[in-house]
C-alpha cells in the first residue's frame, strides 16, 4: 500500500517537473523574442512558432535555436511579416544572435 502511494507521488512529481520545465522554456523563448523586437525598434503584433509550416531557414538549424513567424510594426507604423530565428547554434537563447527573413 505504501509502495503504491510512494510510486504515485513520484509519478506526480515527475509530471509536475516536466510541465514546469516546458512552461519555463516557453517563457524564455517569448522573452527572447520580445527582447529582439524591442532592441530593433519593432512592436510585435502577432507571433507564433511554426511546427509543420515550412520556414525559410534550413532544416539543419540547431535545436537550441527557435524560429518564430512574426508580424511587427516599426516606429512609423509600417507592418512587416517574416520569420526570425533566435539564438546561436552553440549558445542557444543566451546569445543575442538573430536572423530575420522578411516576406
Amino acid at each position: 500500500m505504501i509502495t503504491n502511494l510512494l510510486l504515485g507521488l513520484v509519478m506526480v512529481l515527475a509530471v509536475a517537473c516536466a510541465v514546469g520545465l516546458y512552461v519555463m522554456d516557453r517563457v524564455r523563448r517569448r522573452e527572447a523574442l520580445f527582447r529582439w523586437a524591442s532592441m530593433n525598434g519593432f512592436r510585435l503584433l502577432k507571433f507564433s512558432q511554426p511546427i509543420v509550416e515550412a520556414t525559410p531557414f534550413p532544416l539543419t538549424a540547431s535545436k537550441s535555436q527557435h524560429v518564430f513567424k512574426i508580424l511587427v510594426a516599426d516606429a512609423e507604423g509600417h507592418e512587416r511579416k517574416g520569420f526570425v530565428r533566435l539564438g546561436s547554434i552553440w549558445r542557444g537563447l543566451s546569445s543575442p544572435q538573430a536572423e530575420v527573413r522578411w516576406q
